[in-house]
């Protein structure tokens, strides 16, 4: 998915991801995919528990602490290129530090921040679409691993078919989680993903950003 040089052509297929629940709506997938984690039965996040997005603003996740700064078309982005003409990527531009002192995956930091369906990208179901991947901004590589005591400026992106309009805006859903015992094997994971901040960000297209 990353070429040498560190740009991102085209994601390609994706495996089928799991969907997030927002406040009011059937636990579904989630239930499953937590219950065989760690044992919980998630309730449904009161509506008043999850707060408004605000762009700057740091946001604790548990696992990860996320300032959400922009959104934009990906082909502004260093190091990363749209590819072809039928796809573009949206790309959250944010800043990210790994809480306590121990490494943790990109692939949940991705799942972490989901995006409200858009026309043109595809999902598995009706709710929020996790990010397909995490690259860092200064090289364009993709973030396997989110070392602790780092700050790192991030691009989460997802793929959109070319021929949908570039939205003006777009809803984000950014996902917490708790640090417990896991029921399975006794260790301590973060579990229990449930939505903590949501809120709309605008998206700016390059043609804009030339004018």
């Amino acid at each position: 998915m990353a070429e040498s040089g560190g740009r991102l052509r085209r994601l390609g297929p994706r495996a089928p991801r799991q969907h997030l629940t927002l406040a009011g709506s059937a636990a579904g997938a989630v239930a499953l995919a937590v219950l065989v984690a760690g044992g919980f039965d998630p309730l449904e996040k009161p509506e008043a528990d999850v707060a408004p997005l605000a762009a700057g603003e740091a946001v604790d996740l548990g696992p990860f602490t996320v300032t959400v700064d922009r959104m934009r078309v990906v082909d502004e982005l260093p190091g990363i290129s749209e590819g072809d003409d039928d796809t573009r990527v949206l790309a959250l531009v944010a800043t990210v530090t790994a809480t306590g002192t121990t490494t943790q995956y990109g692939a949940m930091l991705s799942e972490s921040v989901a995006l409200e369906q858009l026309p043109g990208v595809a999902g598995d179901g009706d709710g929020p679409v996790p990010a397909d991947d995490v690259y860092v901004m200064a090289d364009g590589t993709r973030l396997d691993a989110v070392q602790p005591g780092l700050e790192y400026e991030v691009a989460l992106v997802w793929e959109q078919d070319a021929r949908a309009d570039v939205p003006s805006d777009a809803r984000l859903v950014l996902v917490g989680r708790t640090l417990r015992e896991s029921s399975i094997d006794r260790s301590m994971e973060w579990l229990d993903p449930l939505p903590v901040v949501a809120g709309v960000l605008e998206v700016t297209a390059p043609a804009e950003e030339e004018s």
